[in-house]
């Protein structure tokens, strides 16, 4: 599967819970794309009139590189994989751009290259903790839970990794996926103490919660989420459907009509009505 954030839910039958996905990589730039193509091609005409020799060839590299991550964050990933390919034939010894390489990849379902190119990153730089963190994602998205625990691990043991809340938001989705509970929640919950503002860990944390029947720390996980992300409909859903189970029809039903005012017309409003129309 390509990264993304979740995976939508029918709510009106509620099968099982999906959980956030941790994004895999971000958006960079506010240029457009079509002024960041030609001002990257420009300097790469520049460069290749300079001549073929290695600080020539890394610049050249360098150029394709930021042509790729350009395409990569705009979700062009046909594009992304001729560039970045073509930096790694210029230069092959830098970590990051195989590690982007294997975004690409990956972007197209492609997961045994990726994991080749994020291994590859690795190898060139075992403190490279987002390409271990990248690598541990490809292998939950391929339900190899063992294999994602333990590269998201391994992106922990650089004490400079700046961003750790994801490698452990991918540990705890690992073991929750796998029944393990009260270990995702230990998880989810780091996350969130790492970065108070991470919504996905709090929603997860939240349907954790209600998994170990801890319904009134899942009602204020769910409120947490949406106190900051005051837009996200499943987290409303979520909460109302804690909060019936807590019995506070009340409430329930005020955060129910804000899933309606939310998202009119959609099946989340659908369901949110019939159970207004349920708990009156």
């Amino acid at each position: 599967m390509r990264p993304e954030f979740f995976s939508k839910k029918n709510l009106a039958s509620m099968p099982r819970v999906s959980i956030f996905r941790v994004p895999m990589f971000r958006y960079i730039s506010a240029m457009s794309l079509l002024t960041r193509v030609f001002v990257f091609a420009s300097a790469l005409a520049l460069v290749s009139a300079c001549g073929a020799g290695l600080e020539q060839r890394k610049v050249e590299s360098k150029t394709h590189f930021d042509l790729g991550v350009v395409y990569l964050n705009d979700r062009n990933s046909i594009m992304a994989l001729e560039e970045l390919t073509k930096a790694i034939e210029k230069y092959p010894k830098e970590a990051k751009y195989h590690n982007a390489l294997g975004l690409a990849y990956f972007a197209r379902e492609m997961n045994e290259q990726a994991k080749v190119h994020m291994k590859e990153a690795i190898a060139l730089d075992p403190d490279f903790s987002e390409a271990q963190l990248n690598l541990g994602r490809i292998y939950l998205e391929e339900r190899n839970w063992k294999a994602g625990i333990e590269a998201s691990e391994e992106a922990l043991k650089n004490i400079f990794y700046k961003t750790p809340e994801y490698a452990h938001f991918n540990i705890a989705q690992a073991n929750y996926e796998m029944g393990k509970y009260d270990k995702a929640a230990e998880g989810f919950s780091r996350a969130v103490r790492l970065n108070p503002r991470y919504v996905p860990a709090l929603y997860n944390l939240g349907q954790t919660y209600e998994k170990l029947s801890r319904v009134d720390d899942a009602v204020k996980a769910y409120e947490r989420a949406v106190s900051i992300s005051p837009g996200f409909v499943d987290a409303y859903f979520k909460l109302g459907m804690a909060l019936v189970k807590s019995k506070d029809k009340v409430r329930a039903i005020a955060v129910f009509n804000r899933v309606i005012k939310l998202s009119p017309g959609s099946s989340d409003a659908k369901s949110a009505a019939e159970y207004i129309e349920l708990l009156k």
